[in-house]
């Protein structure tokens, strides 16, 4: 029943659209299937360093998501926004890649997505 779906993979070996290289995508669109390279360049100025995306334990993560969705600009807000607004058009919510990223960078921009996470933060605590 899928109507439309990215299946992606980074030419660096990311499981996600990697910033670092292009990206394989393997596109169902209605049916139909195409496969084709994604570059980040084309919306981001040249390609993130690899050793810029590390984490770490879960309390380095945790700080990084907060830092990304406050607003940090860098490599790490960049995958972020890519990811998402890949996400934003294939679920129909936004016409373009271009057009999914900004939707992101608004929800960022905005502060709406830290307090979404504020809100999943508190509701957890609450409810285990």
């Amino acid at each position: 029943g899928t109507k439309r779906a990215w299946i992606v993979h980074g030419h660096d070996g990311m499981d996600e659209i990697s910033i670092c290289d292009n990206t394989r995508v393997s596109e169902l669109n209605d049916g139909l299937i195409r496969t084709f390279d994604l570059d980040p360049t084309n919306f981001f100025d040249g390609y993130a360093d690899p050793n810029s995306l590390k984490g770490g334990e879960k309390e380095k993560n945790a700080a990084i998501i907060k830092s990304v969705l406050n607003g940090e600009k860098g490599p790490k807000r960049d995958i972020v926004l890519i990811n998402s607004g890949a996400a934003l058009m294939i679920a129909g919510k936004a016409d373009s890649l271009a057009n999914g990223i900004e939707k992101a960078q608004e929800s960022i921009d905005s502060k709406k997505a830290i307090g979404k996470l504020e809100e999943l933060i508190q509701f957890t605590r609450e409810n285990g």
